[in-house]
C-alpha cells in the first residue's frame, strides 16, 4: 500500500542565516605556511556572535590553526571567497545529491565526506551522508548521522524541513521508527500545518504498531484538509482491514466521519 506521497511544503522561509563560508587573508611573504598569495579559512559565526575561523592547507583541508574574534574586526580583515566556497562546499553537496538521486550512493558518500572534512556541521552534507548510509544499509552509520543532526539543534531553520522529511522517510523504510518519528516531529516544530507531514507521522506510528497514535495524527491531518485523498485512502485501508483505535472517543469520532462521508456520497449519487 502506498497511501502517501511523502512530500512536504510549508510556504516561505524567513530564518536569517549566520555568517558561514570560505574567507581569505593575504599571504605572508616568506612564510611557508602561506603557501600562496592568499591564505584561506573556513569561518562560522557562533551563537554569541563571534567568528571562529580555521586555516585551510594547500589542499583546502583544515589545519590545527584556529582563531576566534569579533564579527566586526573579522569582516575588516577577512575577505569572503564565494566562488571557492561554492566549489568546496555547495557544489560538492549538489554533486552528492545528484549521485544519490541516481542511486550511486558510494559516490555520493565520498562527495558529502569531502564537504564535512571542511565544514563538519554542514547540515545538508550531514543529511546527505546519512541518507547515503541508509541506502547502503549501513544502519549504524546512519544512526550516527542521526545523532549528529540532533546535536545541531540550534542550527536548523525552516529551509531544512524537506531534509527532515526525507530523512524521516528513509529511517521509517529501514524500520527505525523511533528515529523516524524524532525527525518528523522536528520537521513539525518547523512546519506544524502541513498535512503531508502529519500523514507521514501517522504512517510511522502505524508501522511501529501504535494504532492509537496513528489515528490521532490522521485526525490532525484531516482536520487540516478533510479532502486530502491520500489521507482518506490510508483511513479507508485501516477501516477496510478492521484496524481500529481502542479509545472509544477516537473510534466514535472516526465512525461519525465515516457515516458523514457515506451520507454525502449517497446524496451525490442521487
Amino acid at each position: 500500500m502506498n497511501a502517501c506521497s511523502d512530500t512536504l511544503d510549508c510556504g516561505p522561509e524567513t530564518a536569517p542565516p549566520k555568517l558561514r563560508g570560505i574567507f581569505s587573508t593575504p599571504g605572508i611573504p616568506g612564510d611557508p605556511a602561506s603557501g600562496e598569495a592568499k591564505r584561506f579559512w573556513f569561518a562560522r559565526e557562533q551563537e554569541d556572535g563571534v567568528i571562529s575561523a580555521q586555516l585551510l592547507d594547500e589542499h583546502h583541508l583544515p589545519t590545527q590553526r584556529q582563531i576566534i574574534e569579533p564579527r566586526e574586526s573579522f569582516l575588516e580583515r577577512f575577505t569572503l571567497e564565494p566562488d571557492l566556497g561554492y566549489r568546496l562546499l555547495t557544489q560538492r553537496v549538489l554533486i552528492g545529491d545528484h549521485f544519490r538521486n541516481q542511486g550511486k550512493n558510494v559516490e555520493a558518500k565520498i562527495e558529502y565526506q569531502k564537504v564535512l572534512r571542511i565544514d563538519e556541521e554542514n547540515i545538508r552534507g550531514t543529511f546527505g551522508l546519512g541518507l547515503a548510509y541508509l541506502a547502503l544499509n549501513q544502519l549504524e552509520k546512519g544512526r550516527y548521522a542521526f545523532e549528529k543532526l540532533v546535536k545541531l539543534d540550534e542550527s536548523f531553520a525552516a529551509e531544512h524541513k524537506h531534509l527532515f522529511n526525507d530523512f524521516g522517510i528513509a529511517l521509517r523504510k529501514r524500520g527505525l521508527f523511533e528515529e523516524a518519528l524524532a525527525f518528523y516531529h522536528r520537521a513539525k516544530a518547523l512546519c506544524a500545518d502541513d498535512e503531508h507531514l502529519l500523514l507521514n507521522i501517522a504512517r510511522a506510528w502505524f508501522e511501529k504498531g501504535d494504532t492509537e497514535h496513528a489515528y490521532r495524527e490522521l485526525g490532525n491531518c484531516l482536520d487540516l484538509d478533510p479532502h486530502f485523498r491520500e489521507a482518506l485512502a490510508f483511513l479507508h485501508y485501516l477501516r477496510k482491514n478492521n484496524i481500529l483505535p481502542k479509545d472509544p472517543e477516537l473510534r466514535a469520532h472516526f465512525d461519525r466521519e465515516a457515516l458523514k462521508r457515506s451520507e454525502l456520497a449517497g446524496l451525490a449519487g442521487e
